[in-house]
């Protein structure tokens, strides 16, 4: 499996391991998910979303993003978040560190180890019903390094969908999304050829039935005694 280079020393922090290696956190516990962009400094935005550990191995990272959590995440100065930003200008501007809530349901995240991917499941919860599965979403990224209470990925922009009858796609956005990071110097055309590929292998991953997709994860459920968990330095970053 191909897997784009790392980000520059200073992205993430010194003694870092891959994920599959030990030690390993106990169910509950939290874990702090990280997304830098390469070239990351300190003091630079990024995305930081706590989690409680669903399973922690040799195979990868299991964890849980509850509703209602509070993450740090990316803006503009113009108090923009990084999705309402134009595309013409979107790599472009400089990006502030801001505070915002995770809406809607929860999130199961799969990180295998290795793998340049996380899959996420997600659930609808209609009126007078509950826990309704709303497919995976297939995140590219960077295959993660953690510490002991923490893991650090970047995002690769391009994104799958599948469907819970099997459908798939690739997030109608995308293609115009990864052209403006070319163009903004975000990515190289070689690098988003190499992030297609991972697509590819993402895709085939599902097909086979691999461990992020077994029907296991559809079915579980948080334990109800878990509390939502606190991002560090929340007083010190505000919100918007």
């Amino acid at each position: 499996m191909s897997i784009l280079p790392q980000s520059t020393p200073a992205a993430v922090p010194e003694g870092v391991r891959p994920l599959g290696e030990g030690p390993y956190l106990k169910p509950g516990e939290q874990i702090d998910w990280h997304y830098r962009a390469p070239g990351w400094q300190p003091g630079d935005a990024s995305t930081i979303a706590p989690m409680r550990v669903v399973r922690d191995d040799e195979r990868g990272l299991v964890a849980w993003l509850a509703p209602g959590t509070l993450q740090e995440g990316q803006g503009t100065a113009a108090g923009e978040r990084v999705r309402t930003v134009p595309l013409e200008r979107r790599w472009l501007d400089r990006r502030t560190r801001i505070v915002e809530e995770w809406w809607g349901g929860g999130i199961l995240r799969i990180a295998p180890a290795g793998a340049p991917w996380s899959v996420w499941l997600f659930w609808s919860h209609p009126e007078g019903e509950d826990w309704r599965f709303a497919g995976w979403y297939v995140n590219l990224e960077n295959a993660h390094l953690r510490t002991d209470r923490a893991t650090y990925s970047s995002d690769h922009i391009l994104d799958v969908e599948i469907e819970p009858d099997g459908r798939i796609s690739l997030k109608d956005e995308d293609e115009d999304e990864v052209v403006a990071a070319i163009a903004q110097g975000r990515l190289t055309r070689e690098q988003a050829a190499q992030i297609e590929r991972h697509a590819d292998a993402a895709i085939a991953s599902y097909r086979d039935g691999d461990w992020a997709f077994d029907p296991e994860w559809i079915a579980w459920r948080p334990d109800p005694h878990w509390t939502v968990p606190v991002l560090d330095g929340l007083d010190a970053l505000g919100s918007r």
